[in-house]
């Protein structure tokens, strides 16, 4: 089936999600995240699109870009392409990385663009993972101190300064502190899943676990359960569909 033509807007700006393929992580750990940030970097540069903000959760990316040129999609597809190689290489992965195609949406208004500025930021919260604060992989802090490859002053000059952009970004706190601080029942971050799903499977055996036959992957998602995982974690670090995971764990 053809995929449906991405919506282009006047104004430029859109809200760009890009998924890890059958939500398969993108990120095992800060070096792949700072070689992502990295290539964003350097994609941005070569084409003229300008990034407002940006969140990396473990199987996604939020960007909030200003496609000056219409030049999203081949933009996109340079930072997918470049970051898919090199993880693709470093795990010894075979197939997609990234979903496609990516998702895109317009942006027509001042009320919109800060909407979606705020939601990309807080994406930690409603994961469970920490404070929207306390992210560190997402542009938030650099708005606070600046940065090269972020251009703040839009929302900076909307909102009327830091402080007042500290303020629109607060949900009202009442989140844990990221990871070994946290109170939360069988909570572990996208990088202690990966870890203890490589340690236990092996990187090549996890990375195949979805052309298995069932008979031969549903003892595989039993240790995975046994190890502590959940079954909605176990699917996110397989990228099988909760239905086989709850099928294999009966």
């Amino acid at each position: 089936m053809p995929h449906s033509q991405r919506k282009h807007g006047e104004s430029g700006f859109y809200h760009v999600v890009a998924k890890g393929d059958g939500s398969q992580i993108l990120f095992e750990n800060d070096k792949d995240r700072k070689r992502y940030i990295s290539i964003l970097a350097e994609s941005g540069a070569e084409y003229d699109v300008e990034l407002h903000s940006y969140c990396l959760m473990s199987n996604h990316v939020h960007l909030l870009v200003k496609d000056k040129a219409q030049e999203l999609s081949v933009f996109m597809k340079q930072l997918n392409e470049s970051y898919a190689m090199y993880f693709a290489k470093r795990t010894h992965r075979v197939g997609r990385v990234f979903q496609r195609p990516f998702w895109s949406e317009p942006i027509e208004t001042d009320a919109y663009f800060l909407s979606a500025l705020r939601y990309i930021h807080a994406n930690p919260e409603p994961a469970r993972i920490c404070r929207t604060q306390d992210y560190a992989w997402s542009s938030y802090q650099a708005y606070l101190t600046g940065s090269l490859i972020v251009k703040t002053d839009l929302a900076l000059g909307m909102l009327g300064g830091i402080r007042q952009f500290e303020k629109f970004s607060s949900s009202g706190g009442g989140y844990a502190k990221p990871f070994k601080d946290s109170k939360l029942l069988r909570h572990h971050s996208s990088d202690e899943l990966a870890s203890i799903a490589v340690a236990s499977l092996g990187r090549d055996t996890l990375g195949s676990l979805r052309s298995m036959m069932p008979k031969d992957r549903n003892p595989l998602i039993k240790l995975l359960s046994e190890k502590g995982f959940s079954a909605v974690e176990i699917s996110c670090v397989t990228g099988l569909g909760l239905s086989s995971v709850y099928r294999a764990l009966r």
